[in-house]
């Protein structure tokens, strides 16, 4: 798990990546950062840019971006609800950072800001990525250093057909 893209935020990282938005679009394309999504922030990205959900399409084919049930979302988003004790009116995406354990936005969402650094709704509390200066964060929550490869996965290889 990585990041979480707020549906106000997309057009930094795609079509055009702007200077703030390239460093994320980089990670995503070089796979050291995977974007997590689900409940209603999928359906806000199927509302959105259909340029951005092909883009999605082809992250999630590659292994760069993970759906998360909505069922799980929407469940966690109703508790939160229920309890009230959020600022923003994003409380979809504090729940699906609950469920997945993702604590990096990025957004330029101020009160919801204030929801994904608050450590009574996400603990350990969140980070917030807004610039490019921001760019350790990737780091920092992606788990890999750039230039990195990607941990090989252990356990039984796969034989090509027709090989011994």
């Amino acid at each position: 798990m990585c990041l979480i893209i707020d549906v106000n935020w997309v057009h930094h990282v795609h079509p055009t990546p702007n200077v703030d938005g390239a460093p994320i679009r980089e990670a995503l394309l070089a796979g050291r950062a995977r974007l997590v999504y689900g409940g209603k922030l999928a359906q806000e990205y199927r509302d959105g840019s259909g340029d951005f959900r092909r883009w999605l399409v082809r992250l999630d084919q590659a292994g760069r971006a993970l759906k998360v049930p909505d069922s799980d979302v929407d469940r966690a988003t109703e508790e939160l609800v229920r309890g009230g004790a959020y600022v923003s009116d994003d409380p979809h995406v504090i729940a699906l950072a609950q469920v997945s354990r993702v604590r990096l936005l990025c957004s330029s969402d101020g009160a919801l800001h204030t929801d994904f650094t608050n450590h009574l709704l996400l603990s350990p509390r969140g980070s917030v990525y807004q610039r490019a200066e921001h760019t350790h964060l990737i780091d920092e929550h992606c788990g890999r250093v750039p230039g990195e490869q990607p941990p090989r996965l252990r356990g039984r290889r796969r034989r090509r057909p027709g090989s011994r």
